[in-house]
């Protein structure tokens, strides 16, 4: 089904979540409609049918694959009903119903796809594709919230039977048991249904787990992206990396070995490896040792950019055929070990539960690492060293730029496929005859003169240098000239570079119609912290910092008008229907690169900037008003008897309300003797929250479609953000900090922070350590003094990174502060090497002498060879001689065993006792410590120096100078 999809560039993308979808619901129905299993074959027969019927229809084909895609959007998962259905009727024909209009959805795609070319441009006039289908899609849409309302039911009802349970074991557990003779028929028969409640409720329960330890292990969904990417393929094309000798070198090396696909920008490398993974997951697919990971670093979307995102999504795909085969306690066991792991601990959990196995193949592609922050791609490539180092049969894939190969320090196999003109060459052609035809029989390529075609496929086959993001974006540029003229001057006068054609693009969205919302977009485009929808990115370009109401009318009537705008920089995810770069490099140019737009794409400005029009949106005052309608919503009684009709919105709920509500009624006649108050009360219990969940829905509907991201992340854009940048806006930043009068959110309240959970560091304190949030520093240092302890403050200015160091340090100090605060934090600051911080803190009275953990300032800046900052610390009259604790060293002993000469020179400048003894334990001279390291350079000056060569050792574990050379090896 998929290849007849393939084959209409692109469009199998479109159908992948729609049939998992119905995989997923024909696998569970097989396994427990045991009185009718040909269901399932039933099921897939009408859907295949009515797509390779369909696919004989070109223009028809496309329609009805994008409404495939809108279905799947909303199709029912097994993650959502797979738990609940073995147990559940109304569940059962709820999905069974949804899947009977999916099966008339195709009898009437067969149906019109075998109408004749007249009879389909007659009905196309009178009867239009969208209105045909519409009620169709009308009854899936009713039908789905019947099934989620019966998830709501079921769950609801699980958490029942679970109660009853423990009550039953409490009973039994009791000592005053009733010895009356009906006592044991009814224990018997009381034990018999506590059994099965048992059995149901351990099935449930580790449906539960499973997913608990998966989402523990990375809640990133990393199928999307390959999705996305998929669209992008050209039928035909990107198969030629799987046939090269080095690429099967690498598949059958019998040991871990890596493999390296290496090209410049828009050569096609992310579309060569969503290839590589849909053929290695097919060959998987057939073979029980082989496990396909992956992973797409997207830059659009921060969350997925991380070493521990990146390693956890790899370790739930390698574990996830373990997780589901695991029995309950071994679920329970796996639950508490992947709870809150770090980076580290992820490597060693993995490695833990790898199969010890040599015929065991793990095949991990990794594309864009390059993309990542640069800490963040050396954590990954070191996790990656590890797991080659110590386990026998990953096959590891990675695609980016040159010299990403040197992050990894491995000595595993590696093998290299550079991606280059030559070897796109055939790729090339065939992408650009098909974009090129594709674009004439769209219409967006409209030529006077056909003959121009072949010049235009000539000139961009011979100066494209094998770069089809460069081919794409000119093929974009040449579609919006108006006449052959334009073309013509086009191509006679092309782009050098794809920095000079994102030039010429920019300067086409200043000259465009929509400009001013284009360049928004642009500037937005890079910031968000997720992608943002078509509706989301509408409200959000209303927005201005002088509102105080939202105006609908300012919302764009027509985001594609603006995407358009953009000149090709930007396009819509049709599956997500969300708005992104059309490649990662528009963001580095935009951002990084390009100097002339500097003052509108300065990131800082434009993500601050970006964080003001959140809190603006959260303080809308008509926003407030519908937020406590939602907030009041969950004390709006149910009432069965009226469900579905009166008290809640009728769009919502409709047939499917009144069903549960009759069910409530009918369906368990011990309600029948209760009065209404009585039914009403048993329904909020099974129910719950659906009347405020769905009521969150109806304010999502009616218009606030920028809700969830404002509120999530506004506080994520105002990391850098100052009282003196913006007085009316801090005003604003300190009450959605409060969270008063402003429906905001504040991420550690639902973020877990237990890395810290043994001490007594606030949540929000741990989060903007995490997160290097000054702004949230600055709040607590001005308005809550009482949360920074002394404690607190040591651990900030400790866990600051390098960065941050100074401000933090200065937001610190202007609270009162013991000296042992200070001591500490000119420790930590001479540690960083940050002499303003040491300045500043000198300044404010710090004791330079000090000894922190055993050792001075000065000694621990001569260890890290500091230069500067002994330099500092000298001149403020640092002690030179300060003597080491038991096992330390002085600060001449330290730059010495260092190596640094430097500072060698500069302590003895200062007057440092060359012969100074060694500390108590495992204690060294300037002279053996050097010697031991083998610093000849150190070793001459300090001899020069009338350093003592036949010093004493330390007793016990000390050395002469002679005996640390020799034993270390150093003949000179």
């Amino acid at each position: 089904m998929l290849e007849i999809a393939a084959q209409r560039g692109g469009v199998a993308p479109r159908l992948c979540t729609f049939l998992e979808g119905t995989q997923q619901f024909t696998g569970v129905v097989d396994t427990f409609v045991s009185s009718n299993p040909i269901i399932a074959a039933l099921v897939w027969g009408g859907v295949k049918t009515a797509i390779l019927t369909a696919s004989n229809v070109a223009s028809y084909f496309d329609k009805v694959t994008s409404m495939i895609m809108r279905i799947g959007k909303f199709s029912p998962t097994y993650q959502k009903f797979g738990p609940l259905y073995p147990d559940c009727i109304g569940l059962q024909h709820a999905l069974c119903d949804f899947y009977a209009i999916v099966i008339n959805l195709c009898v009437k795609i067969i149906e019109v796809s075998r109408r004749t070319s007249l009879m389909q441009t007659v009905s196309s006039i009178i009867n239009p594709f969208e209105s045909e289908f519409k009620p169709f899609l009308d009854l899936l849409d009713d039908a789905k919230k019947k099934i989620n309302l019966e998830v709501s039911l079921a769950s609801k009802q699980a958490d029942m039977q679970a109660k009853k349970l423990l009550e039953y074991e409490s009973q039994q557990n009791s000592t005053f048991r009733p010895l009356a003779r009906n006592f044991f028929q009814k224990s018997l028969k009381q034990q018999a249904e506590a059994n099965e409640r048992r059995m149901k409720l351990k099935k449930s329960e580790m449906a539960k787990l499973k997913t608990i330890i998966r989402n523990n292990l990375s809640p990133i969904d990393h199928d999307r992206p390959l999705r996305q990417i998929m669209k992008q393929r050209v039928p035909t094309t990107a198969e030629w990396f799987q046939k090269e000798l080095v690429f099967d070198k690498w598949k059958e090396d019998p040991q871990t070995a890596m493999l390296w696909c290496l090209g410049t920008i828009g050569m096609g490398k992310t579309v060569l490896m969503s290839n590589v993974v849909d053929k290695l997951r097919l060959h998987a697919a057939r073979k029980s040792n082989e496990i396909v990971s992956y992973y797409f670093c997207r830059v659009d979307n921060e969350a997925t950019l991380s070493a521990r995102s990146i390693l956890g999504s790899l370790a739930r795909q390698t574990l996830d055929t373990h997780i589901e085969k695991s029995e309950y306690e071994t679920l329970l066991s796996l639950q508490e070990k992947t709870r809150d792991l770090s980076t580290t601990d992820l490597v060693q959990f993995l490695l833990s539960h790898l199969e010890a196995d040599e015929g065991k193949k793990y095949y991990v592609v990794l594309d864009g690492l390059d993309e990542c922050d640069g800490s963040q791609a050396q954590a990954v490539a070191q996790a990656m060293v590890e797991l080659c180092s110590k386990c026998i049969g990953f096959k590891i894939l990675c695609a980016g730029r040159p010299g990403l190969e040197k992050r990894f320090n491995s000595t595993v196999p590696q093998y290299r496929i550079m991606v280059n003109e030559e070897k796109v060459k055939s790729d090339m052609n065939h992408y650009l005859t098909q974009t090129l035809e594709k674009c004439l029989d769209d219409k967006a390529l409209i030529l006077g003169d056909l003959t121009i075609f072949n010049k235009i496929y000539s000139t961009l086959q011979d100066k494209s240098d094998g770069m089809f993001l460069w081919a794409s974006l000119f093929i974009e540029e040449l579609c919006a000239q108006n006449c052959d003229h334009d073309i013509l001057e086009a191509l006679d006068h092309l782009p050098r570079s794809l920095a000079e054609l994102y030039d010429r693009k920019l300067h086409r969205v200043r000259e465009g119609r929509a400009t001013g919302q284009a360049m928004k977009l642009l500037q937005y485009c890079g910031t968000v912290k997720r992608p943002l929808s078509t509706m989301e990115y509408g409200e959000a370009l209303s927005l201005s910092l002088e509102q105080k109401a939202f105006d609908r009318g300012k919302v764009p009537n027509d985001m594609n008008r603006v995407v358009n705008g953009c000149c090709g920089l930007t396009f819509v995810d049709e599956e997500e229907d969300t708005i992104h770069y059309v490649h990662r490099s528009v963001k580095e140019h935009l951002f990084t690169t390009n100097a002339q737009h500097t003052a509108q794409f300065e990131i800082a400005s434009v993500d601050r900037n970006f964080g003001f029009l959140c809190m603006i949106y959260l303080d809308f005052t008509d926003f407030k008003r519908q937020l406590a309608k939602v907030h009041n919503g969950s004390s709006i009684p149910i009432k069965p008897l009226q469900l579905g009709t009166s008290t809640l919105p009728t769009r919502f709920f409709n047939r499917a309300t009144s069903q549960i509500s009759q069910r409530l009624l009918s369906g368990h006649r011990q309600l029948q003797h209760f009065n209404t108050r009585e039914v009403e009360r048993t329904a909020q219990d099974i129910l719950g929250d659906v009347t405020s969940s769905q009521l969150e829905l109806e304010l999502h509907k009616r218009g606030f479609q920028f809700l969830n991201y404002a509120k999530v992340y506004w506080l994520h854009h105002l990391a850098d953000f100052t009282p003196d940048m913006n007085s009316t806006m801090w005003q604003l930043f300190c009450r959605c900090i409060e969270g008063h009068d402003v429906p905001s959110y504040t991420p550690w309240e639902s973020e877990q922070q237990t890395d810290n959970k043994g001490n007594d560091i606030p949540e929000a304190i741990q989060w903007l350590l995490t997160h290097r949030h000054y702004a949230l520093l600055l709040y607590y240092a001005s308005y809550q003094s009482q949360v920074l302890s002394e404690n607190v403050k040591d651990t900030i200015l400790r866990d600051v990174d390098i960065y941050n160091r100074y401000r933090y340090t200065e937001a610190i100090l202007r609270l009162s502060s013991t000296n042992d605060i200070l001591n500490h934090g000119l420790l930590y600051a001479v540690l960083d090497g940050c002499v303003r911080s040491l300045a500043m803190l000198l300044q404010a009275g710090a004791d330079i002498n000090a000894p922190v953990n055993g050792r001075t300032a000065l000694q621990v800046a001569a260890e890290g060879g500091h230069l500067d900052m002994v330099q500092t610390l000298l001149a403020a009259k640092a002690d030179v001689n300060t003597p080491p604790y038991e096992s330390g060293l002085t600060a001449l002993q330290a730059a010495a065993g260092g190596g640094h000469l430097d500072v060698v020179q500069t302590l003895l400048a200062a007057r440092a006792n060359v012969n100074a003894p060694p500390a108590k334990y495992h204690g060294r001279t300037a002279l053996q410590v050097a010697a031991e390291g083998g610093h000849l350079d150190v070793v001459r000056t300090l001899l020069v120096a009338r350093a003592d060569v036949n010093a004493p050792p330390a007793q016990p574990y000390g050395r002469t100078a002679l005996q640390a050379a020799a034993e270390g090896g150093h003949l000179d």
